[in-house]
């Protein structure tokens, strides 16, 4: 998760006007039953950071959920400094009871306003090892003006730490950049026991970026882009073995961003590029089992959401209304999405997890929720983290599954 992650959906509501009606349509849609709900405290004296609340979860093959979380320990009357700080890792078992905890051995130092942070997330691969990556500034390397660094950790499934791999920065000119960091914002296990990284590069604003890793910290390939802002939106291998990107690229044109489809062998060769000329760059990505899909939310300018679908290659397959205002993350859901969307009507507006068919047809909507991640469980349910209470003291994880 980074500072974007929480951002970016903060301002894509604020375009939508709060005049605007929640749909209908959502509203006949039937509840799904909640099949755990259960509540992750904080440390004593600590709470989840304002810039990284929600945390990121990972699901293993065996039903265990795994929680990463940021907390902090603010100073008395000093809401913006902290005194200390922290990464957790929880493993809990299907029933939400908690198997293992562990705070990771993250080396870098508490900066000025907070701990020196940039992104984090943990991946559960094919193995059952876990990875957890973390980006991190730490103002001593900053003083000396080097660059900012990252690590990878290696941990066993009851969150032992197996090993430890720094990774550097993405090329040689890039050591030179004081104060780039990684940006990912895709964590995804590959078919070969290793992980797959997308999101950005850079000071901020990125380049986009995607990079395949070993659970040792080997990297096998990369790619990244040129410009900025950028980002990588959605990534996924195919049946045969190859990867499919769509980043968001600064365009050669005064147009601004491109949205494309970068289409990679199974080592990382590029083996074509697609410009998606049809697709409006604010729009959320899903790579689907076949083909991609594209959700964009409402506007000033009196437009509606729209679910578009195009091939691999770009070539567009259908197009329906969507029937919330906003939607601010989605993920492949068997033969449909999962997302979490948000309509407005007061401020902040709430929040719901949704369940719906590639048409675009909605199957089933939670109650308003705070939802922060969404993950597809092994047995076809729906998993999010969410935050609980503005005092940021605990975390919520929510589990639902169809009526």
């Amino acid at each position: 998760m980074t500072r974007a992650d929480i951002l970016a959906p903060m301002n894509r509501i604020g375009l939508v006007p709060l005049a605007f009606a929640i749909c209908t349509a959502a509203q006949a849609q039937p509840a799904p039953r909640t099949a755990l709900d259960v509540s992750l405290p904080a440390g004593d004296g600590f709470q989840f950071d304002r810039w990284f609340s929600g945390g990121r979860l990972a699901i293993g093959k065996d039903g265990t959920h795994y929680v990463l979380s940021y907390e902090v320990n603010p100073l008395a009357g000093a809401r913006a400094t902290v005194s200390d700080a922290r990464i957790d890792l929880r493993a809990l078992a299907p029933d939400g009871a908690v198997k293992h905890q562990r705070t990771l051995p993250v080396r870098q130092g508490i900066g000025h306003k907070y701990f020196s942070l940039n992104a984090t997330g943990v991946v559960v691969a094919r193995s059952g090892d876990l990875a957890v990556f973390v980006s991190a500034t730490d103002p001593a390397m900053m003083k000396a003006g080097r660059f900012t660094d990252a690590t990878l950790f290696r941990l066993a499934a009851d969150l032992r730490v197996k090993k430890t791999s720094d990774i550097g920065p993405p090329d040689a000119a890039s050591r030179k950049a004081a104060e780039s960091f990684y940006g990912p914002e895709i964590y995804l296990p590959t078919r070969d026991n290793a992980i797959m990284l997308g999101g950005g590069y850079g000071p901020g604003p990125h380049v986009w970026w995607v990079g395949k890793y070993s659970l040792d910290g080997a990297r096998f390939w990369q790619d990244a882009g040129r410009g900025i802002p950028e980002t990588t939106a959605a990534i996924a291998q195919r049946p045969d073995g190859s990867w499919l990107a769509v980043v968001k690229e600064m365009a050669r044109s005064p147009t601004g961003l491109d949205v494309s489809a970068r289409r990679y062998t199974i080592d990382g060769k590029l083996l074509a590029r697609t410009r998606l000329a049809q697709i409006s760059p604010d729009a959320v990505a899903v790579i689907l089992r076949d083909g991609i899909a594209f959700i964009t939310s409402a506007d000033r300018a009196a437009r509606r959401s729209e679910l578009i679908v195009v091939g691999d290659h770009g070539r567009t397959l259908r197009r329906a209304p969507w029937p919330f205002a906003a939607t601010l993350s989605a993920i492949e859901d068997g033969d449909g999405i999962a997302a979490i969307v948000a309509e407005p009507g007061s401020d902040p507006a709430p929040r719901y997890v949704v369940r719906a068919d590639a048409q675009g047809v909605v199957r089933w909507r939670s109650a308003a929720i705070d939802a922060t991640q969404i993950v597809r469980t092994p047995d076809g349910q729906v998993a999010v983290l969410a935050d609980a209470g503005t005092e940021r003291k605990s975390l919520r994880l929510v589990r639902y599954a169809d009526p």
